[in-house]
């Protein structure tokens, strides 16, 4: 297996400069540390008669005693094209490139698990499903191994340590050490659409993405992706499902008509008559954190994005749901359009249609054309994605195409809800009484009026106070603070930053050691 050498690695690595570290440190967190930046240069004083609306000291809410909701911004990027993601009043929102280029890929109801550093292997005979290797399996292997940084991924042809010991299990979702927590999960029949959003770490939309991930419309899995597998934490460890914005669009290839497969035409699908559901994703990939968009579809007439492999332990473990389901995979699915039609997906050989020349920077430049672990890409033996997922679900590249324009409420509810941001909301009654100067209010001046003895019916006294009652006192709109954020200091965008880490990932070699 040729392997590119670390001197080669390294000059395609970007250096690490004094100069590179401190553009680093002004644009990991655009806020400078402060997401209620925007009132550091406010201060009520002892003398303000706003003190009794907003206290002595820096405001934190609003005259009707709402408060202020924090604000982030950031980045991230692949192959010199960027995405910006911002959250203001809890609403996250991310727009990139239209029309960017998608992946099919199906999990296949299992977690990898990677033997630890220091840890002992099983036997190659042994029974990974047997209640006596629970607890060894639990000590000595894990699903990520964050202190082992690239070297905790072992390529798909080192299944074997120099021990002869098992250097990865793959444990179905129904396996004993996760204590039942998939019992009843859906059988995971759905294909799932992919793409790199950021590099290893995402360092400067870090902040952005740790702040929306801990909020309460996260981790909120639909029904679609459920059936996708998303909702497995060991493979998907962060979730936030997104929403289209109004004129963006999912894009099929459905060619042109008396012509090859690379005759291209891509049609917006119709999002009616084909579901579908989105998320932005953190997983693992050589066993460093990256952010993926990904996209679930069906259609409620046909099965075409449905399968399951009726083999092994997963397909076993689902009894007589498995026999009902689909087995047989459909290689060029439907979609419905926004023009009437149906079409069939047709995916391309090219890596993807925004990646005109990968080879010069040696990271390949073809679709796998297969499933299965990403492993040594670009060796023909790579597959597209996961360990997790099957092989003979192929990749169609570019054949779905998404529009990077998305939001979502990150308090998990829209603002069409009628009694979401009521002015009553920081007063946490129903009733509000309201302080004014009074008076007589609305006589008219103006002489067009006056010379014609018009009056305005509206015209009356009005008090020093008035209370108006609400149909309800919901809460205002709050937010969970996330943990501390362990930002990767130091990091800059490279040169050769690209979709799924071929240049990186090839350090395995050379760092996996002891």
């Amino acid at each position: 297996m040729n392997k590119i050498k670390l001197s080669k690695i390294l000059s395609l690595s970007l250096s690490i400069t004094a100069v590179g570290s401190i553009h680093a440190a002004d644009i990991i967190d655009l806020t400078g540390g402060d997401p209620f930046f925007y009132t550091f240069d406010q201060m009520v004083t002892e003398d303000n008669k706003q003190k009794s609306l907003l206290g002595v000291g820096r405001p934190d809410k609003t005259h009707s005693q709402i408060p202020h909701l924090p604000v982030y911004y950031g980045y991230m990027s692949t192959n010199s094209t960027y995405r910006f993601v911002n959250v203001v009043e809890q609403v996250f929102t991310m727009i990139g490139e239209g029309k960017h280029g998608l992946w099919r890929i199906q999990e296949n109801g299992t977690v990898r698990f990677y033997l630890k550093r220091d840890g002992q292997g099983l036997d190659k005979a042994a029974d990974i499903l047997a209640v006596e290797n629970q607890q060894h399996i639990e000590d000595n292997y894990s699903y990520y191994l964050p202190e082992e940084s690239w070297s905790g991924y072992k390529y798909p042809d080192q299944k074997f340590n120099e021990e002869g010991k098992l250097n990865f299990v793959d444990l179905p979702i129904n396996h004993p050490i996760f204590d039942q927590q998939y019992a009843d999960h859906e059988p995971i029949d759905l294909a799932n659409y992919y793409c790199t959003m950021s590099g290893n770490d995402y360092p400067y939309a870090k902040m952005a993405l740790d702040f929306a991930f801990s909020q309460p419309g996260a981790n909120q899995i639909g029904p679609l992706g459920k059936r996708a597998g998303l909702d497995v934490k060991e493979n998907y460890a962060k979730v936030l499902r997104l929403n289209h914005l109004p004129d963006a669009r999912s894009w099929v290839n459905v060619g042109q008509p008396g012509k090859d497969a690379l005759h291209v035409n891509w049609q917006a699908v119709d999002a009616d008559k084909t579901k579908g559901e989105f998320y932005l994703v953190e997983r693992t990939f050589f066993n460093k954190p990256y952010i993926f968009l990904t996209a679930v579809y069906d259609n409620p007439d046909n099965t075409d994005h449905q399968y399951i492999r009726p083999a092994g332990p997963y397909f076993e473990s689902l009894g007589g749901k498995g026999a009902e389901l689909k087995s047989t995979v459909t290689k060029t699915p439907r979609f419905h359009l926004e023009n009437g039609d149906i079409g069939q997906a047709i995916g391309l050989p090219l890596y993807g249609v925004h990646h005109p020349d990968r080879a010069s920077y040696d990271s390949g430049g073809a679709c796998p054309l297969k499933g299965g672990d990403w492993g040594r890409y670009p060796d023909t033996s790579g597959g597209s994605s996961w360990p997790t997922t099957y092989e003979e679900v192929t990749p169609l590249c570019d054949a779905l195409l998404v529009d990077i324009k998305f939001y979502s409420n990150l308090d998990g509810r829209d603002w069409t809800d009628p009694n979401k941001y009521l002015a009553n909301a920081g007063m946490g009654t129903e009733t509000v009484t309201y302080k004014m100067q009074p008076g007589h209010y609305g006589v008219f001046t103006d002489p067009y009026n006056t010379s014609r003895g018009i009056k305005n019916s509206e015209s009356q006294d009005l008090p020093a106070e008035i209370t108006v009652t609400y149909p309800t006192a919901e809460p205002p709109v709050s937010f969970v603070k996330p943990a501390v954020s362990e930002v990767v200091q130091g990091m800059v965008p490279g040169e050769f930053s690209t979709c799924r880490p071929v240049i990186q990932a090839s350090l395995v070699d050379e760092v996996n050691v002891k």
